[in-house]
């Protein structure tokens, strides 16, 4: 069994998922294997059928062996979409490859939990197609959770792809508000912030250890399926923190991360920050104090069947806490606002 499978989420980025595939196998001595889950993305359609697939059932999508495909240009013009040439030259290219193509778009959190549930490894990976990971990158995060078992997630310095000497992400930070945000976001790196404990860390480039998922799963559910994209990870974070687990970032392990490239349209930046707007509301009534869930109600009044979901929700996670809640809002840090501050669903 390999030790770390990685886990990328495909929606409309396959375009760019060739450098971010490039740089992991490059860069990664630790043998893994590699999960694509294709979200529906958009493709090119020839009038006829294409060729039958060696496939089987999984839930909403269907599970490809990766040996099966060939590059072939007549292929594709018989009919063969856009995107299964491309994933069969990924397939030829690479190592331990596994696909799953969902039928529509399913979201960020689910495809991740497909993937999490088809693979083996002590330790996920999860990773998003516009990142970039430097030597060691993959390794370093390796060597540093395999050393403390109380650490159920690690992360390194992910900096910001058009400008290579400002910070993307080193952890994520929780305020006081209930507002999230990935720490030094827009800021110019100058070392500032050093190897150790954080509230969270960004999916985009995060190394879970799979014992954590086993501990805090929800209905069989990793991350939160409600959810959809955006604040999954933070959510993740805070219900594992009442369960004792440390999340840890490690400065000296470097990634690029392009943000946001599926959802730069506007209807679906609007779609974006309602999707942070609810999440966050969602994520106060599972994780936070009962008097937090109160003074939210007229949220619940406004989304109700997803309100009451996450009641269901908040009496499992409050059952099998283990820290209390002062314990957890320690984290939590007066709110400041910079004007270059980014909320961590922008992710």
């Amino acid at each position: 069994m390999l030790h770390i499978s990685v886990i990328i989420v495909n929606w409309n980025t396959q375009d760019i998922l060739i450098n971010c595939l490039d740089s992991l196998y490059k860069n990664t001595n630790t043998p893994f294997e590699l999960f694509i889950i294709d979200n529906n993305s958009a493709t090119q359609q020839a009038k006829t059928p294409s060729p039958p697939l060696l496939q089987s059932n999984h839930n909403c999508g269907t599970k490809i062996i990766a040996e099966i495909y060939t590059e072939d240009k007549e292929s594709l013009n018989s009919g063969t979409r856009k995107i299964d040439i491309i994933f069969g030259n990924i397939a030829t290219k690479y190592e331990n490859v596994h696909f799953i193509k969902n039928e529509k778009n399913m979201g960020f959190a689910y495809a991740v939990n497909q993937g999490i549930s088809e693979s083996t490894g002590k330790y996920v990976l999860t990773l998003n197609p516009d990142v970039i990971v430097t030597e060691g990158y993959v390794d370093t995060l390796f060597e540093k959770i395999k050393a403390d078992k109380r650490i159920g997630a690690i992360s390194g310095k992910l900096l910001s792809m058009e400008n290579k000497k400002m910070l993307d992400s080193t952890g994520q930070t929780m305020y006081k508000n209930r507002f999230a945000r990935d720490r030094g976001h827009h800021e110019i790196d100058t070392n500032q912030y050093q190897e150790g404990c954080v509230f969270g860390t960004c999916a985009a480039a995060t190394l879970y250890r799979r014992e954590m998922f086993l501990d805090v799963k929800l209905n069989n559910e990793f991350f939160d399926n409600d959810f959809f994209a955006y604040l999954e990870d933070v959510d993740l974070a805070w219900r594992a923190q009442t369960r004792g687990w440390k999340f840890y970032f490690v400065h000296n392990a470097i990634a690029y991360h392009q943000r946001a490239v599926s959802s730069r349209a506007l209807l679906k930046k609007i779609k974006r920050k309602f999707w942070g707007w609810r999440n966050r509301y969602l994520m106060i009534i599972k994780n936070d104090s009962l008097l937090s869930t109160i003074v939210n109600i007229p949220f619940m009044i406004l989304c109700p069947i997803k309100s009451i979901k996450m009641l269901r929700k908040r009496r499992f996670i409050q059952k099998r806490r283990l820290v209390k809640h002062r314990e957890v809002v320690k984290w939590f840090v007066p709110y400041l606002l910079h004007a270059k501050q980014k909320c961590a669903y922008q992710r």
